[in-house]
C-alpha cells in the first residue's frame, strides 16, 4: 500500500465522531485501554480487529463495521499496551508485561518487579505463538527515573531501512486523579524486528515543566510512517491553570528524523464533563485509503455522574480526520 504523505494528516479536518463512546467493555472489565485497531485491508479476513487491555490481559475483538465489536478471545494474560506490526502475511503483536501477583499484593515487592516487552506472531490473527522477550526495563536506566522500572506503549516502526521499537518509560501519577502516565519516550533500534535491539542512551522526550502540554507527563504515542515524515499522535498530560486541574490532550506531531518532534496541532483536549473528563490515556491511528479518511480510536476515562460510587470506567472514543485535497 502506498504510504500517505504528511499533508494528509496536517491538513485533515478533524472532528469527533460522537460525544458518546463508540465502545466499552463489560462492567466487570471496567478498564478497556490502549486500543490497537487494524483496518479490514490490513487484516487476514477483511474484518476490523481491535486489541486492547483490561485488568485480565490483552483482549481481542472483531467487527464488520468498526463500531459493533464482538469478543474473539484473550490473547495474553497480564499483557498491556498492545500494538501490531505486519510483515507480509504474518502479524506480530508487541506488548508489555510485568511480574505481579494479583492474588496477594502483600507478597510482591513492587520495587523488584521487572517490566519487559514481548512479541508474539500469528498468520491469521487468531492463533498466536509463544512470547519472545525483546526488551527489558532492567537494561534501560531512565526506565526508573520517576518510578519502579517500567516500560509501556511499545510500537515497531520501519525507519531508514531499520526497525525502531518506540516505547515510553517510567511513570508518574497525576496529583489529583491518581491516573498513571508515562514520563519519557525513547526507542531501541535493530536490523531485525524481533531481536538485537540497541537502546538509545537518552530519552527522545521527557516531562518538561516549561512545556504547555507536557509539564505533568508525556503520556502515550501512536506512530504513523508517512512518505515524507514520521508522524505521531500523543496523549499528553498538563496542568490547566484556569481549571486548576490535571488535563490531557491529543496532539499531532511530526519529525524528519524520528528523534526531534514538532507539535503540528492540538486535535482535542479532555472535556470538562462526561465520560472522558478525567483524561485521555492512549490512541490508535489508521488510514482508510478507500475513504481517504483517518481513524483515531482513543481510550479515555471518567466517573459516571449519575453513579459516582462506581469505579472509573475506561471507554473508547473516535476522532475522524477527513483529508482535504486540492481542487476538491
Amino acid at each position: 500500500m502506498r504510504l500517505p504523505d504528511k499533508a494528509s494528516l496536517t491538513q485533515a479536518v478533524w472532528s469527533s465522531y460522537s460525544e458518546d463512546p463508540v465502545w466499552q467493555s463489560s462492567l466487570w472489565e471496567s478498564r478497556l485501554s490502549a486500543p490497537c485497531v487494524l483496518m479490514p485491508d490490513d487484516s487476514s479476513d477483511g474484518l476490523w480487529h481491535l486489541f486492547a487491555h483490561t485488568w485480565i490481559g490483552i483482549e481481542h475483538y472483531v467487527s464488520a463495521s468498526g463500531f459493533d465489536w464482538k469478543k474473539a478471545g484473550l490473547v495474553v494474560t497480564r499483557g498491556h499496551y498492545p500494538s501490531v506490526f505486519r510483515d507480509k502475511n504474518t502479524w506480530y503483536l508487541v506488548y508489555e508485561n510485568h511480574d505481579r501477583d494479583y492474588q496477594d499484593r502483600r507478597r510482591v515487592d513492587l520495587r523488584k518487579t521487572v517490566s519487559r516487552i514481548y512479541i508474539v506472531s500469528s498468520g491469521d490473527l487468531r492463533t498466536w505463538s509463544r512470547p519472545q522477550m525483546i526488551l527489558s526495563a532492567s537494561d534501560i536506566p531512565y526506565a526508573s527515573d520517576w518510578s519502579v522500572p517500567r516500560l509501556a506503549h511499545p510500537q515497531i516502526v520501519q525507519w531508514c531501512g531499520r526497525y525502531r521499537l518506540y516505547f515510553t518509560a517510567s511513570e508518574v501519577r497525576m496529583y489529583d486523579t491518581g491516573q498513571k502516565a508515562s514520563a519519557c519516550l525513547s526507542y531501541a533500534e535493530s536490523a531485525f524486528f524481533n531481536c538485537d535491539y540497541v537502546v538509545r542512551p537518552r530519552p527522545v522526550m521527557r516531562i518538561d515543566p516549561d512545556s504547555k502540554y507536557m509539564n505533568l507527563a508525556i503520556g502515550a504515542f501512536s506512530f504513523v510512517t508517512c512518505a515524507d515524515a514520521l508522524m505521531a499522535f500523543q496523549t499528553a498530560f498538563f496542568f490547566d491553570e484556569e481549571k486548576r486541574r490535571s488535563r490531557s490532550a491529543i496532539l499531532l506531531l511530526s519529525s524528519d528524523d524520528g528523534e526531534s518532534f514538532h507539535i503540528e496541532k492540538e486535535l482535542m483536549r479532555s472535556p470538562d464533563r462526561g465520560w472522558a473528563e478525567r483524561c485521555f490515556t492512549s490512541c490508535s491511528v489508521s488510514f482508510r485509503q478507500e475513504e481517504d479518511t483517518w481513524y483515531c480510536y482513543y481510550s479515555a476515562n471518567g466517573r459516571d455522574g449519575r453513579h459516582p460510587h462506581l469505579p472509573v470506567r475506561e471507554k473508547l472514543g473516535l476522532l475522524i480526520g477527513n483529508v482535504k485535497r486540492e481542487g476538491i
